[in-house]
């Protein structure tokens, strides 16, 4: 007799193919916020740090809602917007988008990009850890060397150590960091229960990254948002980071942590400094050092500890 839909009998091949699809979007996701180090700093010779942030998530805004218009993409979820069902989004907005893009951009200017850079991609690591009072997930001993070698990894391919560096931006890049990581367990547990699907999290959170940043641009930039004579590379880079991590990257990942757990979303996230040093390296001749090199592959051995490749089952 086949079971139908409603009999509770799981289908095991579609469990793995939605497990292989969560993975694909994780690590698309990965690649694409790694491509947008490199798009920022081109970017950044005509732009100021508020307006490619700004101008970039307000366009993305506007394609993805074009998107969905044209059905592209999914309609968001026809529940009704509910007391709790608003706070949720709301919250999910503001760790994911307008908090976290700001305190990496103030960081950024305390400590530099390369701390802040070091620092700051701790959100994968800190998920894994947050889910498991939240979702009830376990951290294995093979996990926590997984994510040891993650640390040392990615303070190689930075080529700094934060010693030294200025505390108020470590902190801050670290509470992005925080704000992150809770961003990436709460929108695995909130989004089936309270129909908070992947379109609907991506529109709050470019609201908050886009409109409102490019208001607050506008009042505490004397310069203008848009400059007379842009660099035609930093408007190519710009549009990049639009069509790249502020729209599809954010899709992914929203469709990776509905598919997988979060620790093994996490893993895969860990490749994203990894690209961001291939990708910098090819578009800004920045090489890898030696010491880069082995940074880099410290990484890709702690994504394939924590998300489980190197387990036979």
């Amino acid at each position: 007799m086949r079971s139908s839909p409603d009999d509770g009998t799981a289908d095991p091949s579609r469990s793995a193919g939605d497990e292989r699809l969560g993975m694909a979007a994780a690590v698309g996701a990965a690649v694409i916020y790694g491509a947008a180090y490199p798009a920022t700093a081109v970017a950044l010779r005509s732009f100021s740090p508020l307006a490619v942030a700004g101008l970039s998530c307000t366009l993305a805004l506007v394609i993805v809602i074009g998107l969905v218009v044209a059905g592209a993409l999914p309609r968001t979820s026809p529940a009704s917007m509910t007391g709790p069902r608003l706070a949720r989004l709301s919250l999910l907005a503001l760790l994911g988008g307008l908090l976290f893009i700001v305190g990496v951009n103030i960081a950024v200017a305390i400590s530099g990009p390369t701390i802040t850079g070091f620092v700051a991609p701790l959100y994968a690591v800190l998920a894994t850890l947050f889910a498991v009072p939240l979702l009830g997930e376990r951290v294995r001993a093979s996990t926590l060397v997984a994510f040891g070698l993650a640390f040392v990894g990615t303070a190689f391919l930075a080529g700094a150590v934060p010693a030294g560096a200025p505390v108020a931006g470590v902190l801050l890049a670290l509470a992005s960091a925080a704000m992150f990581g809770l961003y990436v367990v709460l929108a695995r547990r909130w989004s089936r229960p309270h129909h908070l699907d992947g379109t609907l999290v991506t529109i709050a959170n470019l609201i908050g990254r886009g409109p409102v940043l490019l208001v607050a641009a506008v009042l505490l930039d004397p310069d203008p948002v848009i400059p007379a004579d842009p660099d035609p590379a930093a408007v190519v880079a710009l549009l990049t980071i639009v069509f790249g991590a502020s729209t599809s990257g954010n899709l992914l990942l929203v469709a990776a942590v509905r598919r997988v757990s979060a620790g093994r979303t996490s893993a895969a996230l860990l490749l994203t400094p990894v690209a961001s040093a291939v990708i910098a390296a090819l578009v800004l001749d920045d090489r890898l050092s030696p010491v880069g090199i082995v940074g880099a592959g410290l990484i890709l051995a702690a994504m394939a500890i924590a998300s489980g490749l190197l387990t036979r089952r």
